[in-house]
């Protein structure tokens, strides 16, 4: 662990990239955390204690890290991690905008799919599976489904 970044407020790490799920993983926590708050803030440092969730606001160190650790999950979109990284002060809705390039690079990903196909309500969710997907909703769910079938899950209906 000798020169390796700590991360206090990510679950994740720089070690956990390598593997093929870790990308994607990643987008669907930064996304989850965007849409859970309609703007960052920043938290104190020395705080360990948990925060307070009922806010609308997001923390801004976690999407914070969470930012550090898109330029080591998607070496080949650097400039772009880095654009996301000066721009925490935007509105998460705006934020989500951002991240485009990242949601699309994983849009093979039948688990990021599944995600945002359950977050579709979100008017910046939708439009991204609109760009993904211009068949429509039913032909994304028909690639979900035909795509877990292939690594090996009997989905009897859809969830």
């Amino acid at each position: 662990m000798i020169g390796q970044q700590l991360f206090f407020h990510s679950q994740l790490s720089s070690l956990f990239f390598p593997q093929n799920e870790g990308p994607s993983l990643l987008l669907q926590l930064i996304i989850h955390e965007l849409l859970q708050a309609e703007h960052l803030v920043q938290t104190p440092e020395t705080t360990i204690a948990p925060y307070d969730w009922a806010t609308k606001s997001g923390t801004k160190n976690k999407i914070h890290e969470f930012a550090l650790l898109l330029e080591m999950a998607f070496p080949h979109l650097k400039d772009q991690s880095k654009i996301f990284l000066s721009s925490l002060e935007k509105p998460c809705s705006e934020l989500l905008t951002d991240l485009e390039p990242f949601i699309f690079a994983c849009s093979e990903n039948e688990n990021l799919l599944l995600f945002l196909f359950k977050h579709q309500k979100s008017l910046s969710i939708k439009s991204i599976l609109d760009r993904i997907c211009p068949e429509g909703l039913p032909t994304l769910k028909k690639t979900i489904l035909s795509r877990y079938k292939k690594r090996g899950f009997r989905i009897s209906k859809w969830t």
